[in-house]
């Protein structure tokens, strides 16, 4: 008995000794972890110290900064709204603008060779831009800025200068014969929302409202050569329809945009400064009833005459483009005009005039185009005369022939073989040199190379 006390008590002494070294060992390791976490609790204490301090040092330097930047604000306003917002992209009224423009060579050859009654100049008769034989040109050199307004609320301005013998032609007065420099254009542009029309399929809900100075909605022919399919300009183009007017012009859709509407006030026709009290009305409307079919209509109405508010012009032109295939188009003109109350031989004379255009694109760089047209003049009152004053019935027919090459997408060559006839032998003068009569026709031949930009 004496002996298994002896036992349990030994047996009792190991469990105590294996029980105390672990409390022990787990003493030690909390020691140990509280030594830790105080070392850690005082680095993050220091790490929020220093956090702090920082924060101060900020402080301190934005109020400085806030300082300084009072006193800039009350020399130079405000700060842009674009900078407040943190924007990268820096907005202002010269975002989007786009420069384009062209330059137009050419060399023309007619065969007659007409000289001018007292003088040495050669021209080719009733020609608009192509009226210099025998010699190299640099028609035009244009330059245009714009920056269009494409919702309502946006405001924009568009500005053309043109430079080169065509810049004499179309200027404002046209009696300047040194100039050689033409702003052919120069609008600025707004468009009106009407709010009160939205979700209305009829009338429109927005009106883009043009003033300045622009080129005319009348005719198919334009002023810029790159646009159009011959070298030449037609007759109608040249003597029977304006090139720019000085005014307000506004342009709304009709019917969910099916009607394209133009309402306008202006000057005149081809005068920067109104010649007289009256005002010419401008009106046009175009409309494709199919995707490949277009037509055009204006109509100008007002006095024409330089100090006179009597005499009234009336012009009226309807144009008509049909995109038969992918490489086929073709397009037609017919234009009437009158002008009342006019003194002289010439009583409320009248013109008109009708052209037909073809057009097959071969390739992407080879097309050939043609254009037939009649205009008649019968009191010779736009020009179409040999000067003498003598009053004929002139009806006279072009037809054209033009091929082009694109040399590049910028770089444009054409050729062009034209033959005119008219019902006056006075009309396209005579070769002088040679004591040969007056013809009733000329034959001439073109060259142009145009740089698109």
């Amino acid at each position: 008995m004496n002996r298994f006390k002896a036992h349990l008590w030994v047996v009792l002494a190991i469990f105590s000794l294996a029980f105390a070294g672990t409390a022990m060992a787990d003493e030690n390791e909390l020691v140990a972890l509280k030594s830790q976490m105080a070392q850690s609790d005082k680095a993050k204490a220091e790490e929020v110290a220093g956090l702090k301090n920082q924060v101060n040092d900020l402080t301190k330097k934005m109020s400085m900064l806030e300082t300084k930047l009072s006193g800039v604000e009350g020399k130079v306003g405000a700060t842009p709204a674009y900078v407040q917002s943190g924007a990268a992209t820096v907005e202002g009224p010269l975002n989007g603008i786009e420069v384009h423009g062209f330059i137009d060579t050419q060399y023309n050859v007619n065969f007659r060779q007409p000289v001018n009654a007292g003088s040495a100049t050669v021209t080719n008769r009733g020609r608009v831009f192509d009226n210099k034989d025998g010699t190299f040109a640099v028609n035009a050199a244009e330059i245009d800025i714009e920056k269009a307004a494409q919702e309502p609320g946006q405001a924009g301005f568009r500005v053309d200068v043109m430079f080169g013998e065509d810049a004499n032609i179309v200027n404002g007065t046209q009696n300047d014969a040194t100039s050689d420099v033409d702003l052919q254009q120069a609008y600025v542009e707004y468009i009106a929302p009407l709010n009160f029309f939205e979700g209305n399929s009829i009338l429109p809900s927005s009106v883009n409202i043009k003033a300045g100075r622009f080129v005319t909605l009348a005719g198919m022919e334009v002023i810029e050569a790159p646009d159009n399919w011959n070298i030449s300009r037609s007759f109608m183009f040249g003597l029977g329809i304006p090139f720019t007017h000085t005014g307000v012009r506004t342009n709304f859709g009709l019917f969910n945009d099916f009607f394209d509407v133009y309402l306008g006030l202006n000057n005149g026709w081809d005068v920067a400064s109104d010649n007289n009290g009256f005002k010419t009305l401008e009106t046009a409307v175009g409309w494709s009833p199919l995707e490949n079919v277009s037509f055009f209509h204006t109509l100008y109405w007002g006095a024409e005459a330089a100090g006179s508010d009597a005499g009234k012009r009336i012009l009226n032109t309807n144009t008509v483009t049909v995109d038969v295939t992918d490489k086929l188009s073709v397009m037609g003109e017919l234009n009437f005009a009158r002008q009342s109350d006019v003194t002289g031989p010439q009583i409320n004379p009248n013109w008109y005039g009708f052209a037909g255009y073809v057009r097959y694109q071969f390739t992407d760089k080879f097309a050939l185009s043609s254009r037939s047209e009649i205009f008649v003049d019968e009191d010779a009152f736009r020009g179409l005369t040999d000067g003498s004053g003598t009053i004929s019935s002139d009806r006279t027919f072009g037809q054209t022939f033009t091929a082009e090459y694109k040399l590049t997408e910028q770089l444009i060559t054409r050729g062009e073989l034209r033959f005119d006839k008219s019902n006056d032998d006075n009309i396209f003068g005579r070769r002088t040199n040679e004591g040969l009569a007056d013809t009733t026709s000329q034959t001439t031949i073109g060259a142009q190379v145009l740089y698109v930009v």
